[in-house]
């Protein structure tokens, strides 16, 4: 087929929803405050992006028909995925498709898969021969904020993301030997290379800088990490499934050691599925955003598994009511963090957009730590082992197995240190429909704790336990109902230690417990 008509048949049949990063301007860390903490919420039906609209502007080709199934499915219309059996079962299709009002919209090679997009569902099923794999195309987007934004309280990073990640000291060298993929729209940050499977603005300033502001986020914990941008997305931050199966395999030929996607669908696409079960083979990372629709339903490709789905939280380690919950990994800062943007500007960076990035950073300093590159999976097993504790004892669908620290990361060889911390005050419902209080201890430090006591005061008043022994790196937790005061309960929970603590500001929490409003 010419060039013109595949051009026709484009405008006719393919419309693609967009949404655009986002980011809040606000202050940096305020002083430390009491944080606010609510019961577990309610789980909520499994929602799905809604179909894309129909174009006003492109006249239809004569013998377009409104691909219903697609539609249904919250898939882009009138476009599949096929993958075929061979190179040559590949080559026939596209022989046969000539002249038949199909067009071929990208390929991958490596899965003998074909974009496609047609007038009739009717034409392209009669130049099937069912050896055939087909798929939707589902729509990719930047994550988008519910509008209600960040809950009340909510303490931002500013400029502080290194010194709460525990760097103190220079850490130029981090990364080391680390190829990090971003696959998103494009980064101008120096030195970051660029490929692209969406073309972009002549002028680099035009761009969308959500792109250039992850790549920053993670050459800022680990410097020395070459970055690899694959623009996969347009400057409205809309993309597709076929797209991101692309450029993750792009990026695995390239050799990357660990791949970054902070944009996210509602459909599950066996292909991107299948680019990403072959990055996994690899032995290549891939993280990415949980979302930022508030649902209870991780976006895709975080919901996938092996893939790390990283939540976000704020300064003081709470869970933002905007960040997606269920299989997360874990969580990483994502309130207001500095970054870089295109046109040389700096801003404040908000969303699970940001935490991915954050956490590819610290897995890419960990692969370098202590000078010798260790491999992808080594260092993620030294990040996990060393997560804090946050929310309900374990992993939850709030926080995953816990947020990232990577002081404790790079102390974790060293033995004698003692770090006693209050991880949370959680907040849950019993079977008599009463507030239920559980504290959690964590053992952060390398060195046992032996005879511990802890203090916890709601309302004023006051109840004293003792832990006789805590290995390093555990839990334990104490639980007691809840009464609630005047609308609520003030939670102050304190733990202390026989020898010098190297983080005394997290022995103590201090929470404010809202009951949620009933209609």
């Amino acid at each position: 087929m010419r060039k013109g008509g595949q051009s026709a048949i484009l405008a006719a049949v393919i419309v693609v929803g967009g949404a655009a990063g986002w980011w809040f301007t606000r202050s940096a860390i305020p002083e430390e405050a009491p944080n606010q903490v609510v019961a577990a919420k309610a789980p909520k039906p499994k929602l799905y992006d809604p179909p894309p609209k129909e174009a006003k502007t492109a006249k239809r080709s004569e013998g377009w028909q409104r691909d219903q199934d697609a539609a249904q499915a919250g898939a882009l219309q009138n476009q599949r995925s096929l993958v075929f059996s061979s190179r040559e079962a590949m080559a026939r299709f596209l022989a046969a498709a000539q002249g038949k009002g199909i067009a071929i919209l990208g390929s991958i090679d490596k899965l003998n898969a074909l974009h496609v997009g047609f007038l009739s569902l009717a034409d392209l099923t009669a130049l099937l021969d069912g050896s055939e794999e087909s798929g939707y195309i589902f729509p990719v987007t930047l994550p988008t904020p519910k509008t209600e934004g960040v809950q009340e309280g909510a303490l931002g990073f500013g400029n502080q993301l290194l010194a709460w990640l525990g760097i103190n000291g220079d850490n130029s060298a981090y990364g080391t030997g680390v190829k990090v993929g971003i696959l998103d729209t494009g980064s101008t940050l120096a030195g970051a290379k660029n490929f692209f499977l969406v073309e972009p603005p002549a002028d680099a300033s035009a761009w969308n800088g959500h792109g250039t502001a992850v790549a920053d986020l993670i050459r800022q914990i680990a410097p020395s990490s070459e970055l690899l941008s694959w623009r996969v997305a347009n400057d409205d931050g809309t993309s597709n499934s076929f797209l991101l199966a692309q450029g993750i395999l792009a990026a695995v030929d390239s050799g990357v050691h660990i791949i970054n996607i902070s944009m996210g669908s509602y459909g599950n696409s066996a292909l991107l599925r299948q680019a990403v079960e072959l990055a996994q083979k690899e032995g290549v990372m891939i993280y990415a955003s949980a979302g930022n629709e508030g649902y209870d339903q991780v976006a895709y490709p975080a919901a996938y598994p092996g893939v790390v789905g990283v939540g976000a939280v704020d300064a003081a380690g709470n869970h933002l009511n905007f960040s997606n919950t269920g299989t997360l990994a874990m969580s990483a800062p994502g309130l207001d963090l500095v970054t870089a943007w295109t046109g040389g500007q700096s801003i404040y960076f908000t969303g699970t957009s940001a935490s991915a990035p954050v956490g590819v950073g610290v897995l890419a300093a960990t692969m370098s730590s202590g000078g010798t590159r260790i491999t992808a999976s080594k260092a993620y097993s030294m990040v996990t082992d060393n997560l804090n504790e946050s929310g309900a004892p374990g992993d939850d669908d709030y926080y995953g197995a816990g947020t990232v620290d990577l002081g404790r990361v790079f102390r974790s060889g060293e033995g004698g240190i003692t770090d006693a911390a209050i991880a949370s005050n959680y907040i849950s419902i019993g079977a008599n429909g009463q507030p239920v209080l559980q504290v959690v201890v964590e053992n952060r430090g390398t060195a046992t704790l032996i005879n511990a006591p802890v203090q916890v005061t709601v309302n004023g008043s006051t109840t004293t336990y003792n832990i006789t022994t805590l290995p390093a790196g555990k839990i334990a937790s104490f639980t007691l109902p809840l009464s609630i005061a005047n609308g609520g309960a003030t939670i102050v929970s304190g733990v202390s230690s026989s020898t010098s603590d190297l983080k005394p500001s997290n022995n103590k929490r201090s929470d404010v417990y809202v009951p949620p409003t009933t209609n």
